[in-house]
């Protein structure tokens, strides 16, 4: 590493082990998902291979043959749909609205003293 190196010779070596820490860094963060996509991998080749074998395979139990999920699909097979909004939370106009009505509604009760305090007489 000396012609590549932005130290001098006598210090390279710390240069050296930031390197080492940023592959360590790397193998961390990417490592658990690699082998979860590995896992994954193999395990439906098994599935697709033991299909067939009786008394091990989906086939000798009448099972349906394995196939990747679908995005667009549920499993019963009824269209997804895909929406941004999520149900039951207002959106800012809506939510503005409630906020209004609900007002209106206080001032507007019965018995509601308006315009100034109400001074009670002790006579």
């Amino acid at each position: 590493m000396s012609w590549f190196s932005i130290l001098p010779a006598s210090i390279s070596f710390i240069e050296t082990w930031v390197i080492r820490v940023f592959i360590l860094l790397g193998v961390v963060a990417i490592g658990p998902w690699l082998l979860l996509i590995v896992y994954d991998f193999f395990l439906y080749l098994f599935r697709t291979a033991t299909y067939e074998i009786p008394y091990i395979g989906g086939r000798a139990r009448n099972r349906p043959r394995p196939r990747a999920p679908s995005l667009s699909e549920r499993p019963s097979g009824k269209p997804r749909s895909f929406s941004l909004t999520v149900p039951g939370v207002p959106t800012a106009i809506e939510a503005a609205e409630e906020t209004a009505e609900g007002l209106k509604k206080r001032v507007n009760r019965p018995g509601h003293g308006r315009g100034g305090s109400i001074v009670i007489d002790d006579e």
